[in-house]
């Protein structure tokens, strides 16, 4: 487990870059990188005559810069060679990549976009790179999604085993409750994917907000194995049926007031619902928290 800070670059092709004071590409993360915890917010106002001050309307937080800043580890110049155009290859423009920030068993992960191709400087002894960063969604995550089931079956099965000979063994059960708090623990509200799972025929599946009556709903009926995913993130916002192997657009089928709801900091209690065939119903909500810095 290291006490030092590190950041690993990773492109879409799986490509990795390694970011510490012991890596190749010697960095100093506390002292050498910017915009990794700071975060820039716009207010907008409006302003009548004769009024004193503005009037508030809203605000947004504004995408997020980095830049990292530090030195290649060798003084041989076919291996710096080597390693300057490994990096122009791995932070290639036209790729989506992340940056994951580690420090001992702290790990955060943003989504990046390298602005341009490194910029190599040859110094006295070694040669320095700056490597500029945009993050168009400005918060960071954990490196692995959050997901609380509301109606599911729960394992009983375990090892060692011994089955009774009169009341047999328990493999699993199903989970009898039909509510659930979704504790978001991030900075700002989150968006969620909600999965809706039938163990048989059922229909009109429903999510509820409890808090604030806000609901999503499909009207349609699920067969057996029928899974449908409702993604509520601004931009990729959908509703998408998988029956067997095939996908099928679910978006007209969603009801007309339903809502693509996010989940608020701290406590978001649901509750789930059909029309007919509740007990087929399995839900399950993955979300991943948003932070402002590390």
């Amino acid at each position: 487990m290291a006490d030092y800070e590190i950041l690993i670059y990773t492109n879409s092709r799986g490509e990795t870059l390694v970011f510490s004071p012991l890596s190749t590409l010697h960095t100093n993360v506390a002292n050498d990188v910017t915009g990794l915890g700071d975060i820039s917010n716009t207010i907008f106002t409006s302003s009548s005559m004769a009024q004193d001050g503005e009037t508030y309307i809203g605000q947004k937080f504004d995408i997020r810069p980095i830049t990292i800043k530090g030195t290649i580890n060798s003084t041989n110049k076919d291996t710096v060679l080597e390693i300057r155009r490994k990096m122009q290859k791995i932070l290639n423009p036209k790729l989506s990549a992340t940056l994951t920030y580690v420090y001992k068993t702290y790990t955060r992960v943003i989504d990046v976009k390298a602005e341009d191709t490194p910029v190599f400087a040859r110094k006295a002894v070694f040669t320095t790179f700056t490597i500029k960063l945009t993050c168009c969604s400005p918060f960071w995550r954990k490196d692995a999604e959050n997901k609380d089931d509301i109606a599911a079956w729960v394992a009983e099965f375990e090892f060692p085993l011994e089955i009774d000979a009169t009341d047999g063994v328990e493999f699993g059960y199903r989970e009898p409750s039909l509510i659930v708090d979704v504790y978001n623990e991030g900075d700002v509200e989150t968006d969620m994917r909600i999965e809706f799972r039938a163990t048989g025929t059922l229909t009109n599946p429903l999510l509820l907000n409890v808090n604030t009556g806000e609901y999503v709903q499909i009207n349609a009926t699920m067969q057996a194995g029928d899974k449908i995913t409702v993604t509520t993130k601004y931009g990729e916002k959908g509703a998408v049926l998988l029956r067997g192997t095939t996908e099928t657009n679910y978006f007209r089928y969603v009801d007309v007031d339903s809502t693509f709801m996010q989940l608020a900091i701290g406590d978001n209690v649901f509750r789930y619902n059909a029309a007919s065939g509740l007990d087929a119903l399995e839900v399950t909500i993955y979300h991943s928290d948003k932070y402002l810095g590390v």
